[in-house]
């Protein structure tokens, strides 16, 4: 029987065979240290707006008997803003992401419990939204989101955490007992007096904006086209962005003369995507309205523009 030749040689595959060897190891150790309680999130109720609740429901899936030593859920809010440098900082600035909340709003949902193998238990949580919160924005500059986030913690020292984004929703604006003069924008010119009468100028996504747009006409002159917009504003910080969300041609082509006024009726639609009315820290939501005029005599357009608000709802 020979003895074992020993060699000085390099063996590359002798590396690769203990490397793939800790690969395997480090999977193996990787599924022991699995959590081995689920649990899932949900929203079951109340009154996603400012000063409403946030009824939570958690619900805890074991595969095998544990204890859990805690679980807590919080209710976060996230602002997004974009802060520039001081000179010569000409950049896009830095993007900033902190809390809207003035405080954390946490809650215990389970403790010390013990869980049999294939057991599910639910526990129930509640929040109340501050008065002064912001509602969720997903704009092209301004972020404000909102979620629940949970962690579970049991007494293998491994922990589970999940999170849901949830949508906290705008209350609606009423002002009562406004006259046609309190929804009534009027713009002079020198060829004419444009006016916008309003049925009402706070409407819910998916609503419409409806009303009058009226000329009189100081001189003759042919309007190329005469239409409705519905801009809005977005401010994070040191960054801003406008948009164009709807336009509504009223008429186009026509001869307006002196002899007599005119009234075009609109009904423009506000998009079911669109964003809430803001003013809330570093992010401020606007919208306006706009009446456009274009003739062929005028450089530029007669116009008028009102301010409108916008709310968010189911």
């Amino acid at each position: 029987m020979h003895a074992p030749e020993w060699t000085d040689r390099f063996d590359g595959r002798r590396i690769e065979d203990t490397q793939g060897g800790a690969q395997v190891l480090e999977r193996i150790f990787s599924w022991f240290r699995r959590p081995t309680a689920e649990f899932e999130i949900e929203t079951t109720g109340g009154s996603s707006r400012p000063g409403g609740t946030v009824d939570i429901k958690v619900t805890i899936r074991s595969k095998k008997a544990l204890k859990i030593e805690s679980g807590q859920v919080e209710l976060t809010c996230t602002e997004q803003w974009w802060q520039k440098g001081p000179p010569p900082d000409s950049g896009q600035g830095r993007l900033e992401t902190h809390s809207a909340l003035k405080q954390p709003l946490v809650q215990s949902f389970i403790a010390d419990t013990e869980i049999a193998g294939s057991e599910s238990v639910v526990r129930y949580a509640r929040f109340q939204i501050p008065k002064e919160a912001p509602p969720t924005v997903h704009g092209s500059i301004a972020q404000v989101s909102w979620a629940v986030t949970g962690r579970l913690e049991t007494e293998s020292a491994n922990s589970v955490t999940k999170s849901k984004e949830i949508t906290v929703l705008t209350p609606p604006v009423v002002n009562p007992g406004r006259s046609a003069a309190d929804l009534t924008e009027e713009a002079t010119f020198a060829g004419c007096i444009l006016a916008m009468v309003l049925v009402n100028d706070v409407v819910g996504a998916g609503g419409y904006l409806e009303g009058e747009l009226r000329a009189r006409m100081n001189v003759t002159d042919q309007a190329k086209n005469i239409r409705m917009e519905l801009h809005s504003s977005e401010k994070a910080g040191d960054r801003d962005d406008e948009s164009v969300w709807e336009r509504v041609t009223l008429e186009s082509d026509v001869q307006l003369t002196s002899e007599r006024p005119y009234v075009w009726a609109f009904s423009l639609p506000v998009p079911t995507r669109a964003l809430p009315t803001v003013q809330n820290g570093h992010t401020t939501v606007s919208w306006r309205l706009k009446a456009a005029v274009d003739t062929d005599t005028q450089p530029e357009a007669y116009h008028l523009e009102r301010e409108v608000q916008i709310f968010t709802s189911i």
